[in-house]
């Protein structure tokens, strides 16, 4: 029997756990990554193995690398046939040494940091080097670089407040085909954090940046033949955009925009995504009934993690769906998993520390939040609220629940945890003023489905119900 003759007997979540074996996961590392118990996982292997006719754990990973060698090679030329990306060496305006040392050294975390998100080819810093030298205009470097965006920068020193010293970071990202800037941007850090910031700056870069770039590439893509794959990355962009308004009345149109993505692709990873993330949201903020809404939330976590079981989000999703349930010690191996598969993924790391506190891991809970806030500084607001709720922080979680309603001042969760941390500072009308505010966007809301989603069990559960019942919200 050939390799992929063998594979193509197997269920998919044999075929799941294969994968899983072939990267070194442990039996147990899997029960932990899918959700299921290691007997589970032992029976699913004893049958796997029967059907490869192999003998051992070893065996069966060899099939599968012998077997995906032709798609690993498909997969790569479908990368290196995309637009490339080449970082220039930063400029370093002063020309002094350490300027020149600390703009190489952000240059070089940039180079590394684009070519790990993996879409676009990444020209090697080997090529890079002496960039400028191959023309005068950006145009002709793209050429003879054979990459359509260049990502170029200054570095400055600079005086902070004070007068203490400081550098300016200047950073673009130019579409040379086209002649257009695509995204700008400017950063300014004290001397004292250079090498505390370097890193976390091109990390923020790069998750800025990437989406701006992809979105382009796939602008393009829209008026190649493919009309019903594109045309389902559309909505599918579309419905997730509407998802992340944060108010009920967006959340059903997303979902309608989402179901005709599948429509459409019944295979669109995101659109499975965007479902999972509007049911968990509905959740959240009793926007449907909470059996059909966790149905939908555990659906899409499964089609994600059986169409691409290589990346994260379909652990997310289950994570997030454990956490509905109350069991939130399952949930952190799978956000592990998600996070080991993508170290970017903002939100995975936010929900990790959040998961973190409620299960007294408060302070790796803290650290995972700082990863989340460095890929998403201006993202995560509402999520770094309820961190410092659960840690009785509640000046701060009220600071940053108001900074969340400011910016969405639909979104039910971020006026529940402004009330809650209102109420227990003593603030009687602010308190007031956020639950007026909540049962005018969304009279339904109730503390009783509240701890009944979520757990009375939870402390910080419980006293949000407290505070929200004391406020006089209703049953």
């Amino acid at each position: 029997m050939s390799p992929r003759a063998g594979l193509e007997q197997l269920t998919p979540r044999q075929r799941e756990i294969l994968e899983l074996m072939a990267k070194g996961l442990t039996n147990e590392d899997i029960a932990g990554a899918l959700g299921i118990s290691g007997a589970t996982v032992k029976t699913h292997i004893t049958a796997l193995l029967a059907t490869l006719d192999v003998s051992n754990r070893t065996e069966a990973a060899a099939l599968l690398h012998a077997a995906d060698d032709g798609a690993a090679v498909a997969a790569l030329d479908e990368v290196l046939g995309r637009p490339g990306i080449a970082v220039l060496p930063l400029l370093a305006l002063d020309d002094a040494p350490r300027s020149r040392t600390i703009a190489r050294a952000i240059g070089s975390d940039l180079a590394s940091l684009f070519a790990c998100s993996c879409w676009f080819p990444v020209i090697a810093q080997v090529s890079t080097d002496n960039a400028r030298a191959l023309g005068t205009t950006s145009e002709a470097i793209g050429q003879a670089l054979g990459a359509r965006f260049l990502v170029d920068g200054t570095l400055r020193t600079s005086r902070g407040p004070g007068g203490a010293p400081g550098w300016r970071l200047t950073v673009q990202v130019d579409d040379v085909e086209r002649r257009e800037c695509l995204w700008t941007e400017r950063y300014d850090f004290g001397d004292d954090e250079v090498f505390d910031v370097q890193e976390t700056l091109a990390a923020i870069i790069v998750a800025t940046a990437y989406p701006v770039l992809v979105a382009r590439v796939q602008l393009g893509l829209r008026k190649t033949p493919r009309a019903q794959s594109a045309a389902a990355w559309e909505l599918a962009h579309r419905g997730l955009g509407l998802c992340l308004r944060r108010e009920a009345a967006g959340a059903v149109e997303a979902r309608t925009r989402l179901v005709q993505a599948l429509e459409r692709d019944p295979t669109s990873v995101l659109a499975h995504y965007g479902l999972g993330l509007g049911a968990y949201d509905a959740v959240l903020n009793q926007w449907r009934p909470i059996d059909d809404a966790r149905a939908q939330l555990l659906e899409s976590a499964t089609r994600c993690q059986e169409l691409a079981p290589h990346v994260g989000e379909g652990y997310f999703l289950q994570a997030r769906y454990h956490q509905t349930l109350g069991d939130h010690a399952r949930a952190v191996p799978l956000l592990e998993t998600a996070v080991a598969k993508n170290p970017s993924f903002a939100q995975a790391h936010a929900l990790l520390a959040q998961t973190l506190h409620i299960i007294g891991r408060s302070d790796e809970g803290m650290v995972r939040m700082r990863h989340a806030l460095r890929l998403g500084p201006r993202a995560f607001v509402s999520g770094l609220a309820l961190l410092h709720f659960m840690r009785s922080e509640y000046h701060d979680a009220l600071t940053q629940a108001e900074a969340a309603v400011a910016f969405a001042p639909r979104y039910t969760f971020a006026r529940v945890v402004a009330a809650s941390a209102a109420h227990f500072l003593g603030e009687r009308d602010r308190a007031d003023d956020h639950r007026r505010r909540l049962v005018a966007d969304y009279p339904p809301f109730a503390p009783s489905h509240w701890l009944r989603n979520f757990g009375p069990e939870v402390d910080s559960v419980r006293r949000i119900g407290e505070a929200l019942t004391a406020l006089g919200l209703g049953a």
